[in-house]
């Protein structure tokens, strides 16, 4: 296969080196991995790369000092600056050097991937700001899921994001019956993130559980994350009535249902509210009343992530359908089997 160009990864921690090498070298480049700034330096001094990953916090000589030296000896190399530095100052210093792209850690390795792809063939400013900021996860208040995965406390929990360093992710601590679970450090966890374009998942373990005003759990924060789920086909918003049940067997037909509420549809999943909580990988049987545009429509649902509703007193559930019948009208043809 021929490559793609070739990419220097400059990072310290050596898995995600690693990581990334494995993943770009996959997708037809050829991949060399320095872990301090003078190393890359040292590098470029010696070899041609078409896009350079650069982090900012290095050992040796820091990426800033590192990223001015690289622009001495090539003014035009693209350079895309991953970093988990909150200093509005660094990345204006950094900004004041040519970046192509600001990649926050921990990112997805597919968008990576096409912003490297983008960044190396020459492709426009704006694809490449698509691409990094597409890549862009844990924000303040953003809603994550918790599964612990042992113990007595294992189970599936909704959170949401209090803070991160370049060390740690910061998420409220779960709680049952009103009360804060004592999770204790090295327990594993795996963090579901439900994102516009797609829904993240990625295991960590804990850290330390703090028990103050706001308890909060700490957590190993990965260099990576994968994308475990995209939409297939876009969805476009629908209020219709979903009679909907939990059955155990994708051939189930249950005696009754319950009423809830379609938010989106589309010819590949649903996002509706419903009045229970249904966790992700149950069956749902659903089927909705004729409208205008679309149905009557039956079919089986498989739960991709479930939360409780900001604003009404049901749960927000996102299912992919498992088989669909019915006419979805102009979101997905006039008859889908």
């Amino acid at each position: 296969m021929l490559s793609k160009g070739s990419v220097l990864v400059v990072d310290d921690e050596i898995n995600l080196c690693r990581v990334l090498g494995a993943k770009l070298a996959k997708s037809g480049f050829s991949v060399i991995a320095v872990h301090d700034g003078q190393q890359a330096i040292d590098k470029i001094r010696e070899t041609a790369f078409d896009v350079v990953l650069l982090d900012l916090m290095l050992p040796k000589v820091d990426g800033l000092s590192a990223l001015e030296e690289i622009r001495s000896l090539d003014n035009d190399l693209p350079i895309i600056v991953m970093t988990a530095c909150e200093s509005a100052d660094a990345v204006e210093k950094a900004s004041n050097h040519g970046v192509s792209a600001y990649v926050n850690k921990p990112f997805d390795l597919e968008s990576l991937v096409q912003l490297v792809q983008a960044t190396s063939s020459g492709s426009s400013k704006r694809s490449n700001k698509d691409a990094a900021e597409s890549s862009i996860l844990f924000t303040k208040d953003q809603p994550v899921t918790l599964e612990i995965l042992n113990g007595r406390t294992s189970g599936l929990y909704l959170s949401r994001i209090e803070s991160k360093d370049d060390r740690t992710l910061c998420v409220l601590a779960p709680c049952h019956d009103d009360e804060v679970l004592s999770v204790v450090p090295r327990t594993p966890v795996r963090v579901g993130i439900a994102a516009r374009d797609a829904y993240y998942s990625f295991n960590s373990y804990v850290l330390d559980l703090k028990l103050s005003e706001t308890p909060i759990l700490v957590l190993d924060k990965p260099g990576v994350i994968y994308r475990s789920q995209r939409r297939r086909q876009p969805r476009s918003d629908f209020e219709v009535d979903v009679h909907y049940a939990k059955i155990a067997n994708e051939s189930d037909r249950p005696d009754a249902l319950l009423i809830g509420r379609s938010c989106d549809l589309s010819a590949g999943g649903i996002r509706m509210l419903a009045r229970d909580q249904l966790r992700p990988g149950d069956l749902v049987y659903l089927e909705t009343d004729s409208t205008g545009e679309i149905g009557p429509v039956t079919g089986v649902g498989e739960v991709l992530r479930s939360a409780v509703s900001e604003s009404e007193p049901e749960h927000v559930v996102a299912m992919q359908f498992r088989r669909i019948r019915g006419n979805l009208g102009p979101v997905g043809g006039s008859e889908t089997r």
